[in-house]
């Protein structure tokens, strides 16, 4: 099994409930079988606390996180990913936080992700969660 990286969106939506919330799941059972962790980056997993504590309070939100703690691997955004973030930035203009999620998926891995944008990196490959309605 390839590993899985969450981006914010995806650990987000597995924790509140909503759309695609089972795909996320179903990841977290999948590499819990295969003796693996999911991955977040740092950078990554802090919108997600930040998103949490708007809209449920930061105790909370931190509670909430804490339910994930063992099936998630946080990943520290050091220079050298750091750098690597900076240089996809340069490369795609995406979004900063979005491009550490990429690169600590690099070529080997899966980006759960729901944002469509990621399809300018070409070799990132992803896992779509369904899109919010408009």
């Amino acid at each position: 099994m390839r590993p899985h990286v969450l981006d914010a969106n995806a650990l987000y939506r597995f924790l509140t409930d909503g759309p695609g919330a089972e795909i996320v799941e179903k990841v977290f059972n999948d590499s819990s079988e295969a003796n693996q962790a999911a991955h977040m980056s740092v950078i990554n997993w802090g919108e997600t606390l930040y998103a949490l504590g708007r809209t449920h309070g930061f105790d909370e939100a931190a509670r909430m996180l804490a339910k994930v703690e063992n099936a998630l691997n946080v990943v520290d955004a050091d220079r050298a990913v750091t750098a690597a973030a900076a240089r996809l930035k340069l490369a795609s203009g995406l979004p900063s936080a979005d491009c550490f999620a990429a690169v600590v998926t690099g070529k080997a891995g899966v980006l759960v992700t729901a944002d469509p944008h990621f399809k300018r990196v070409t070799w990132l490959r992803t896992l779509a969660l369904p899109r919010h309605k408009q």
